[in-house]
């Protein structure tokens, strides 16, 4: 019976650990915003320096996955991300980011 009660224990713990921990998408997003927020959070962000920055995101996050699971998460990012508003500052933008990052 103890026998069963561990392994029942070590299956909750991994359920818990499981769905505590945030998916591949909702990483680079929160990422993302955490790098725009520190690098120059008062600069206009651009498509291209958030393209920029979201691509080494990814990379970092997912490079080491296989292929089709890091277009998923890709996919789920874009499906959330904000539009950028004109001359909104990176911070501005970040703000948006983590709360966008919580519907995925």
């Amino acid at each position: 019976m103890d026998n069963i009660n561990a392994i029942l224990g070590d299956l909750d713990d991994t359920l818990a650990r499981i769905l505590d921990t945030p998916s591949w998408a909702q990483q680079i997003v929160t990422a993302t915003a955490g790098h725009l927020r520190t690098e120059d959070p008062f600069l206009a962000l651009t498509d291209e320096d958030l393209t920029a920055t979201l691509d080494m995101v990814t990379e970092l996050i997912t490079g080491h996955l296989p292929t089709a699971v890091a277009e998923e998460a890709m996919q789920r990012v874009a499906a959330v991300l904000p539009q950028r508003h004109y001359r909104e500052t990176c911070d501005a933008y970040a703000w948006r980011m983590l709360q966008a990052a919580r519907a995925i």
